[in-house]
């Protein structure tokens, strides 16, 4: 993953249990230490469960001692020097942020900084929110990607369904044979056909919500990993002043805390709305040769 930059003051990020966070402005900086607060009372907890199953199991039920000695004590030593290191980096977090003089300048480094991040932002932002629909459109590489892949993956399947179930009807010329796992696998033939068409539909709503939906800047309000993907939570105001919070993937996988994206929405009903991280599309900058 690239080099995370402070939303707020423009500095290179730290990274707890995969939560950036500022140490110089403290941006995200508490979300960054309930994760970690959360390890240092699962890890005691996890070495407990160990040394237990290791007593009851090689100890009581094989009577294998120096084994059940050896099952707890090995997990104890390691996640021992994890929970210290977790410790350790907890208490970083929860340090006093130094002494006033000290504030201040960060305070007056985060403000010319955050100006420049902000002047950069508003640089890839500015003309998606400044546009008037239709906005001028066109499928990203991520789309193409995507299209792509569900294209090959769908057609790939398929061939090798429709040949095992040709085999199948082959030997007899007839579909009497056809039971339970060739209806089976003539559903799931027809199901994966089905794919690329499901792709394109989001696709398409996408494409048209960013051509002529409403469009607000929205602020993330939380993010987390959930294996490769990176979800995030943010809310925005509409047209009519309403707050409106919503989740989705982040496919950039460069949103946190604090930052901002452009959300484009319908305006009859601002539930049906993507945000341009999420999107298979992108807004062609007018500037663009």
């Amino acid at each position: 993953m690239s080099q995370i930059t402070c939303p707020k003051c423009g500095a290179a990020a730290d990274v707890a249990v995969g939560t950036p966070y500022c140490a110089k402005c403290g941006w995200n900086r508490e979300a960054a230490a309930r994760k970690l607060t959360r390890v240092t009372w699962l890890l005691p907890a996890l070495i407990v469960v160990l040394d237990l199953v290791g007593i009851i199991g090689p100890g009581f039920v094989m009577h294998n001692w120096p084994g059940a000695i050896l099952f707890a004590t090995l997990p104890t030593l390691l996640l021992g020097f994890v929970y210290a290191g977790a410790r350790q980096g907890l208490a970083k977090l929860r340090a006093p942020k130094g002494s006033a003089n000290l504030g201040r300048d960060v305070a007056s480094f985060a403000k010319t900084a955050s100006a420049s991040v902000n002047a950069e932002k508003s640089e890839q932002y500015n003309f998606m929110v400044s546009l008037p629909p239709p906005r001028p459109v066109r499928l990203g590489a991520r789309g193409k990607i995507t299209l792509t892949v569900a294209l090959l993956v769908a057609f790939v399947l398929d061939a090798f369904l429709i040949w095992n179930l040709y085999g199948v009807w082959y030997g007899t010329r007839s579909f009497a044979d056809f039971h339970g796992p060739q209806i089976f696998l003539a559903s799931l033939t027809t199901l994966i056909a089905c794919v690329p068409f499901f792709v394109r539909r989001g696709m398409v709503r996408h494409k048209n919500l960013m051509e002529n939906g409403a469009v607000a800047m929205a602020r993330v309000t939380g993010q987390k990993n959930l294996k490769n993907n990176s979800i995030i939570a943010y809310e925005f105001e509409d047209a009519n002043g309403k707050i409106i919070s919503e989740s989705g993937p982040d496919l950039t996988r460069s949103l946190y805390e604090g930052m901002t994206v452009p959300v484009f929405y319908d305006a009859q009903n601002p539930k049906r709305q993507v945000t341009a991280c999420a999107s298979f599309f992108e807004i062609v900058n007018p500037c663009e040769g």
